[in-house]
């Protein structure tokens, strides 16, 4: 299979987080992705779009673009916002770090922990022109999902 990239766009509003787990799941059905990795990768693409919709804006007004690059090896999910970005660096948040350590404005709690313990590589960093926050998240995948 070539690369393929599929493109979401929806209000930064909580309503809306179920939209990302469900696209999610339709995407990776030609992928070898079993019903336990699935889960996982539904668990950080929620984190991910919970921490825009969350933190991004104050008011709500805003959106969250998501996007899943899939090919042969790996999924990638990227989720973006225009908002105003994050205060932690992720490479300091571990599972170990206590939540009180945290910024609110980083994650609400666990949430970058978590992701992080999923994905195979996570790139957190400033959006276009230093505004907004973009979240790359790649899952290395077997040859055979698991059963």
């Amino acid at each position: 299979m070539s690369e393929t990239v599929v493109r979401l766009s929806f209000p930064a509003k909580p309503d809306y987080l179920l939209l990302a787990r469900l696209a999610l799941a339709g995407v990776v059905r030609s992928l070898p992705v079993g019903p336990e990795l699935l889960a996982d990768l539904k668990l950080a693409v929620t984190e991910a779009c919970g921490n825009a919709v969350r933190h991004a804006y104050d008011a709500g007004e805003g959106s969250v673009e998501l996007a899943f690059v899939l090919a042969d090896d790996k999924l990638e999910m990227i989720v973006e916002d225009q908002g105003g970005g994050i205060a932690v660096p992720v490479e300091e948040v571990t599972a170990e770090t206590p939540e009180g350590a945290l910024s609110d404005a980083a994650n609400g709690g666990m949430g970058m922990a978590i992701i992080r313990a999923i994905v195979d590589e996570l790139d957190v960093r400033d959006g276009r022109g230093g505004r907004g926050t973009v979240v790359h998240m790649t899952k290395y995948l077997d040859a055979a999902p698991a059963a």
